[in-house]
């Protein structure tokens, strides 16, 4: 079916938002693990660079916001909604999250300055600036998730059952919720995995601090491999449920979209079932396996995009399917 630009731009939004929480919260929690195993120093140098990376998917996705309602105009105008609808929540929640999270990064990018201008820094600050970058990271990290909740809010609020969507259903959040921890940590991982091979290039590293930031490397991937193990598992267990809710549940619009997924979708939901369970399950397994391992580097860094690629494909599809269906009960009068 021909698919509307404007709704491209939604999708695209979603995932963008999704991953930049995902990725965000994932970073946190791969930082704290780092402070706590080596140092803060270690830990800086294993994140910054890939935190670095979140900055212009926010802005992509901020302009993929605009790309969907048309006029920014509207934007503002949703935010005089925040009281009622889930919608302005979702706009102002991302733009707050832009704004923390922006904010975060450029104080957490002044670690990459040399040791003698962090010192002059922190001096002339007070040592205020270590508490506030952390503060900043943990109101950042709290908005993001409660972006996720509105963004799943809109279509899982049950007055849209009144619209016929098929939405309003448990599903929904749990669907939102788990890309945002798949998509964010495999793509997190590419990020270090992106920054080791820099490091790797850079003359001035020691080897002993090159060594620490490979076994951390390896603890991190580890930990997002069966991250990714553990969502996928609660996907593929969401998905049954959420079908023998509709088939459970006889009515025309339950039985039109068990009939999309078993007709003119059938392809699409295969792939995405596919890329999901090949991506954050296969690939995850073989690359916890190899995160034990100190040979076949080049095959575990391969492995870990390929994971990120499937269910990055994955996800675009079942956001599609998302809301394609829907679009076609609308034209069909279901």
């Amino acid at each position: 079916m021909n698919y509307p630009d404007n709704e491209w731009s939604l999708i695209i939004f979603n995932i963008i938002g999704d991953l930049s929480v995902g990725a965000f919260i994932a970073l946190g929690l791969a930082h704290l693990y780092a402070v706590r195993k080596h140092s803060a120093q270690h830990a800086d140098l294993l994140s910054t660079r890939a935190l670095l990376v979140i900055g212009p998917l926010l802005l992509l996705g901020m302009l993929a916001v605009f790309g969907h309602v048309g006029n920014p105009e509207r934007v503002f105008n949703m935010l005089s909604n925040l009281d009622t609808s889930w919608l302005a929540r979702e706009v102002a929640a991302y733009g707050a999250f832009l704004v923390f999270g922006g904010a975060f990064a450029i104080l957490q990018a002044l670690t990459l300055l040399s040791p003698e201008r962090q010192q002059q820094i922190n001096q002339t600050t007070g040592g205020f600036l270590p508490k506030l970058r952390i503060l900043l990271a943990w109101i950042a990290a709290l908005i993001g998730i409660f972006f996720v909740l509105s963004a799943a809010m809109i279509y899982y609020d049950p007055r849209l059952a009144s619209r016929q969507t098929g939405w309003a259903h448990i599903y929904t959040p749990i669907l939102f919720f788990v890309d945002t921890g798949l998509l964010g940590s495999l793509m997190l991982g590419v990020g270090f995995v992106a920054n080791y091979l820099w490091l790797r290039g850079r003359k001035h590293i020691e080897p002993a601090s090159l060594a620490i930031q490979e076994s951390l490397l390896r603890d991190v991937i580890k930990g997002i491999s069966f991250a990714s193990i553990a969502l996928v598992g609660v996907l593929f267990v969401a998905i049954p449920i959420y079908l023998v809710y509709l088939a459970a549940n006889p009515n025309p619009l339950n039985a039109q979209i068990l009939r999309m997924l078993h007709t003119d979708f059938a392809v699409h939901w295969f792939l995405r079932l596919f890329l999901a369970f090949t991506g954050a399950g296969v690939l995850a397994v073989f690359i916890a396996y190899l995160s034990e391992r100190s040979q076949r580097q080049r095959l575990l860094y391969l492995l870990v995009v390929l994971a990120f690629a499937c269910v990055l494909a994955g996800e675009v599809i079942g956001r599609y399917l998302f809301y394609a269906r829907n679009a076609m009960l609308m034209i069909g009068g279901v």
